[in-house]
């Protein structure tokens, strides 16, 4: 079973990648993907499992319980950073984290309900493609690649 403590690390850590924050920021920003179903995504991917494309469209709708309220806020954050000083725009940034991981939760709850396969296509690849033609670029830059698996000496079990 995925735990959501794990799945955050993997996040802060894949994120923290400048080229995957900056896939991150594209995907949601010019594609209206979510972040953390693609982070949540490339964490199982690195794992060796894969989805159904049902359970793909199940852990879309886990979102539907804080998508809107993230994205609102995320939208109002960045309308008031030239308002604000840098001390409260900290404070407005890491409430929309705690609203992230708040929607990681939800992924990690309905993720365990799901059947996990072993002999699937990359679910990642799969849901950059039903974003658009365009988004489908995005996956080898949010993917975890098998030198940085090699390299890695954290443990993100699943």
């Amino acid at each position: 079973m995925a735990n959501p403590a794990d799945l955050w690390q993997f996040c802060l850590h894949h994120y923290g990648k400048p080229e995957v924050k900056q896939a991150c920021l594209k995907l949601q920003d010019e594609h209206q993907g979510n972040v953390n179903l693609a982070l949540l995504l490339a964490w199982i991917e690195q794992h060796g499992y894969g989805l159904a494309p049902e359970s793909l469209s199940q852990l879309k709708h886990a979102l539907s319980r804080s998508e809107h309220l993230l994205i609102a806020y995320r939208h109002l954050r960045r309308d008031l950073k030239p308002r604000v000083g840098s001390g409260q725009y900290k404070k407005m940034l890491n409430f929309e984290l705690s609203l992230e991981k708040f929607q990681q939760q939800d992924l990690v709850e309905a993720l365990n309900r799901q059947t996990w396969l072993t002999d699937t296509a990359s679910p990642l690849a799969y849901y950059c493609r039903q974003l658009s033609p365009s988004a489908r670029n995005l996956y080898t830059s949010l993917r975890v690649t098998p030198a940085e698996e090699e390299g890695s000496n954290h443990d993100d079990t699943v």
